[in-house]
């Protein structure tokens, strides 16, 4: 995950006001990175190596070991000898529905490219080329769609808004 969004507020959310009484700034500096450094791993884990954790952060073994374990901000898995965070792992959650969502516009597109004669048919009708339709379609509609459209509409309606988007395109 490139990003992760937390909130405006969360320094002052108990848990976490009572660990900057104990560290101050600091101490919300070093949860704040490992909020990042869990959100760089793929499985959105840390292990429960809190010397690495330290080492990386350039503070002593203890801090990270308290914030980690003493302020109720993590949910660690002693079985599984790691530590996570609830709101980034939710995070992933809606990323994953979208990425799925992409995929079903993927297709999409990729069933209109492989069907030759709806390419040949839309180019002629269009006064234009095969070639250009399918720029159309990989380029400009896909972006459209993906900045339009939290959720990507079904396939009949993708239909109708690639027409539309196709005569929109050649017009200019």
């Amino acid at each position: 995950m490139k990003t992760f969004r937390h909130s405006s507020n969360e320094r002052n959310k108990a848990n976490v006001i009572k660990l900057r009484m104990k560290y101050g700034a600091a101490g919300y500096g070093v949860y704040m990175m490992i909020l990042e450094r869990l959100a760089e791993d793929p499985q959105l884990r840390a292990e429960l190596d809190y010397d690495v954790l330290a080492y990386d952060f350039h503070v002593e073994t203890d801090m990270i070991r308290h914030i980690v374990e003493d302020f109720d901000l993590f949910i660690i898995d002693l079985d599984g000898e790691n530590f996570h965070h609830e709101e980034i792992d939710r995070q992933l959650t809606s990323k994953a529905k979208r990425a799925q969502q992409e995929k079903l516009l993927d297709e999409f597109i990729n069933s209109k490219i492989a069907n030759k004669q709806w390419i040949e048919n839309t180019a002629r009708a269009n006064h234009d080329s095969p070639e250009r339709i399918r720029a159309i379609l990989l380029t400009s509609f896909r972006a459209k769609i993906l900045a339009e459209h939290i959720r990507i509409p079904d396939p009949d309606r993708l239909r109708g808004l690639l027409s539309a988007h196709i005569t929109d395109i050649l017009r200019e």
